[in-house]
C-alpha cells in the first residue's frame, strides 16, 4: 500500500473528489482530453486458488487520441491521486497496439515482469548461495532493480540451478518459499511480498453490488516431493500446499516460518463493484463489515477508479502440487544438488545435452576433499557416405574405457592415435555391421 497523508485518505473516496489520472509517454504528459479510456488489471491468485508464488504482471488497457501518440516511444508512466498529492501507478511497456479508427489508438501495456521471460543460468554463482543472492543475480540479468533486500527465508542456502527454467519460474519458486508473491512495484522495482502485508477499510456503502462467499482459513502448510515431507499445523481448516517442483525447499524450517506467518490467516470470498483508492496494492487486505478479503480485480477510470473486485478463494488441491514419488522433473535436472547439513557434504549432478553429445558429471564435496566422476557419451547420428576415415578431435585428456564405431558396412579396423593419445594395449576399435 502506497503511503499517503491523512488529508488524502479523508478525500480520496468522497463524492465531491475527482481522482486524477495522469499518463506520461517518455516523461511527456498526455493532455487529459486525449486520454479516452484506462483499465488496469491487478490479479494475484490464478483461478482464485489460494497459493504462494504468483508472478502476475500488472496490465493496462489504454485508449488515447492518435494525436497524443508520438512517432517513437519507449515507456509509459501512470499516476493518480488528488490535487496536491499524487500516487504512482507504475511504469509500463507497450505489449500490443492497434488503430481503432482515424482518431483513436488502443494500447495494451504491461509492467517489467515480462523481462523475466528468459532461461536463467545461475552457474556463475558460488554455491552454496543464499536465496537472496540468487534473486539479486536474476534481477541483474533481467535488468530490473530489486526492491526487496529482506524477505522470509531469504538467507536459506541452496546449491542448485536449472538453466532450462525461466527466470520468471525462478521468481515463483523464491516467492513461494517466502510465503508470498513476486510483483513489480510502483517504482518499477521487483518486490517479494506477503499476502495481507497491509490492510485498509472500505465501507459497504461504497458498493453498488456485492456478494459474500465462504470463509477461508489456513491451518497447515505442507510440502511433499516423493522424498522430503515437511508439514506444520493441523487439518482442521485449509492446507496450503507448496509445489513439489520448487527446487528451493530444502528443510522443515522454511515450512515452519511460512506457517508462523500465516497461522490462523482468515479471509472471505467476495465479489463486488466499488470506487477504490489507487494507493491500495494487489494482495492488500480490505476489511468490509469486519470481514477480510484479498484486494484484486479490474479497475476502470471514470473520474474515479471503480473496481470489479473478484476474490472467490478456494484451496489448491494436493493432486495439483504434490507427488507420491519423486518426479523426473525434480530428479533429473540440468544441475541437481543435495545438501547434507549433517554429514557436511554437497553433491552436484551436472547434465548437459546437445544433438550429438551427453555429458554427466557428479561432484561430491566434503570438508576435506572433492570427489569427481565424469562420464561422457558421444553419439554421432549423422548419415554420411563415402567416409573412409573418422577423426576424434579436441577430445581432451581422459581415460578411454571403450571406443565403439558403428556403420552400415564393415571397414578395415585400424586405430591410429594422435600425438597426444596413448591407448592401452586392451583398447581395440569395435567395428560392426548394422
Amino acid at each position: 500500500m502506497y503511503s499517503t497523508s491523512t488529508n488524502y485518505k479523508n478525500k480520496i473516496l468522497a463524492d465531491s473528489t475527482r481522482q486524477l489520472l495522469n499518463v506520461y509517454i517518455d516523461s511527456n504528459k498526455i493532455e487529459d482530453r486525449y486520454v479516452l479510456e484506462c483499465k488496469i488489471t491487478y490479479k494475484l491468485l490464478d483461478n482464485d486458488e489460494f497459493c504462494f508464488g504468483s508472478t502476475q504482471a500488472k496490465t493496462v488497457n489504454l485508449k488515447i487520441h492518435k494525436n497524443a501518440l508520438p512517432e517513437t516511444y519507449t515507456r509509459f508512466y501512470i499516476e493518480s491521486g488528488i490535487a496536491g498529492e499524487v500516487v504512482p501507478i507504475g511504469y509500463f511497456n507497450v505489449d500490443e497496439i492497434s488503430k481503432d479508427d482515424d482518431y483513436t489508438v488502443s494500447l495494451t501495456l504491461i509492467d517489467d515482469m515480462s523481462k523475466f521471460e528468459f532461461n536463467y543460468d545461475g552457474s556463475a554463482l558460488d554455491y552454496p548461495a543464499t536465496i537472496l543472492t540468487v534473486l539479486q543475480d536474476i534481477c541483474s540479468k533481467a535488468g530490473v532493480e530489486l526492491g526487496s533486500t529482506s524477505f522470509l527465508n531469504c538467507n536459506k542456502q541452496v546449491a542448485v540451478y536449472d538453466n532450462t527454467v525461466t527466470a520468471r519460474i525462478y521468481l515463483g519458486y523464491i516467492a513461494e518459499q517466502a510465503g508470498g508473491f513476486a510483483v513489480i512495484g510502483r517504482d518499477g522495482k521487483l518486490y517479494i511480498k506477503t499476502i495481507g502485508e497491509d490492510t485498509a477499510e472500505l465501507a459497504l456503502r461504497y458498493f453498488s453490488e456485492y456478494s459474500w462467499g465462504e470463509k477461508f482459513k489456513v491451518s497447515r502448510i505442507a510440502y511433499e516431493d516423493g522424498i522430503q515431507d515437511f508439514k506444520k499445523g493441523n487439518e482442521i481448516n485449509n492446507t496450503i500446499w507448496i509445489s513439489s517442483d520448487n527446487m528451493y525447499i530444502v528443510d522443515q524450517e522454511q515450512i515452519d516460518n511460512i506457517y508462523n506467518e500465516y497461522q490462523d490467516f482468515e479471509i472471505y470470498s467476495f465479489s463486488g463493484t466499488s470506487i477504490v483508492d489507487p494507493a491500495w496494492d494487489v494482495g492488500d487486505i480490505l476489511v468490509i463489515n469486519d470481514r477480510k478479503i484479498i484486494y484484486q480485480g479490474e479497475f476502470e477510470y471514470k473520474g474515479k477508479f471503480k473496481a470489479n473486485i473478484s476474490s472467490d478463494i478456494q484451496a489448491k488441491s494436493k493432486e495439483d502440487t504434490t507427488a507420491t514419488k519423486i518426479s523426473d522433473k525434480t530428479k533429473i535436472r540440468r544441475v541437481q544438488s543435495q545438501i547434507d547439513q549433517v554429514e557436511g557434504t554437497i553433491t552436484q549432478l551436472v547434465q548437459e545435452n546437445d544433438e550429438f553429445e551427453e555429458k554427466l558429471t557428479q561432484v561430491e564435496q566434503t570438508v576435506d576433499q572433492i570427489q569427481q566422476q565424469v562420464s561422457d557419451t558421444i553419439v554421432y547420428k549423422r548419415e554420411v557416405t563415402g567416409t573412409t576415415e573418422i577423426y576424434l578431435e579436441d577430445a581432451g585428456e581422459a581415460d578411454i574405457l571403450e571406443l565403439e564405431i558403428q556403420g552400415n558396412k564393415t571397414y578395415e579396423s585400424n586405430l591410429y592415435p594422435g600425438e597426444n593419445v596413448f591407448p592401452s594395449e586392451s583398447l581395440q576399435p569395435n567395428m560392426e555391421v548394422i
